[in-house]
């Protein structure tokens, strides 16, 4: 019985796959949101007085969940190109070098917009994988506030800084299904390939605010999301 019910399934899964979508434009406006988990890997380009060498991204955040929001022009069924922003809730590293200091409350969030474009494979098929490529601008911010205890004394902390840059090569890849005509959902892999191009600080101090600016040391670095999107064709 069960050897049927396998049968049976592997039969329903691959008519499926092969059944092709409900009837569509051809070309049109199409809207999107997504949802991930981004890791980062490689280096800031920024220099500490305790670490002479470039702080790892990791070192700053451990990772970031962001919410994307995508807008763009289907051509035909095949091909799309558009715009896209996205707003990252990261989590600060727990270190006295680059990261959250012992005492401070810290946040962190990354803004990335951009334009891309998508190729699908099967795009008249109910389950449709597509690929893309891009390129985009990204700013990292991190505030910090509190009564810091570094160094064995107590110094009010009340600080924002952020790292900017060009995402020079963007890649994905995922897989739609087409619930309705202008419907689809599926998973989606996206590496971001980037370098910080500028730094810049605000300090607030007893009666006064400091700013401070400069560039940045020739650095890359990545952010690795796995996430889940949906899109709406008008």
């Amino acid at each position: 019985m069960k050897g049927w019910l396998s049968a049976l399934g592997v039969v329903l899964g691959c008519s499926l796959l092969a059944s092709p979508a409900l009837a569509a434009n051809d070309h049109g406006l199409a809207f999107g949101l997504r949802l991930g988990y981004a890791l980062p890997v490689g280096e800031t380009g920024i220099n500490t007085g305790k670490n002479p060498a470039a702080v790892e991204l990791r070192d700053v955040v451990t990772a970031m969940v962001p919410l994307w929001v995508d807008l763009g022009y289907r051509f035909d069924r095949a091909l799309y190109v558009g715009a896209f922003f996205q707003y990252g809730l990261a989590f600060v590293a727990e270190n006295e070098s680059a990261g959250c200091a012992q005492g401070v409350r810290c946040s962190a969030r990354d803004l990335s917009f951009g334009a891309n474009l998508s190729y699908h494979v099967r795009p008249r098929y109910r389950f449709d994988p597509w690929l893309g490529a891009g390129l985009g601008y990204e700013i990292l911010t991190v505030h910090e506030s509190g009564q810091s205890l570094a160094l064995g004394t107590s110094l009010r902390v009340d600080e924002s800084w952020s790292l900017k840059g060009l995402q020079f090569l963007i890649l994905q890849a995922g897989a739609d299904y087409h619930a309705s005509p202008e419907v689809a959902v599926g998973p989606f892999l996206n590496f971001a390939l980037g370098q910080y191009s500028r730094w810049s600080s605000r300090e607030t101090l007893p009666g006064a605010t400091q700013e401070h600016g400069g560039d940045v040391n020739d650095a890359t670095h990545a952010w690795i999301t796995l996430g889940f999107r949906g899109q709406y064709e008008l």
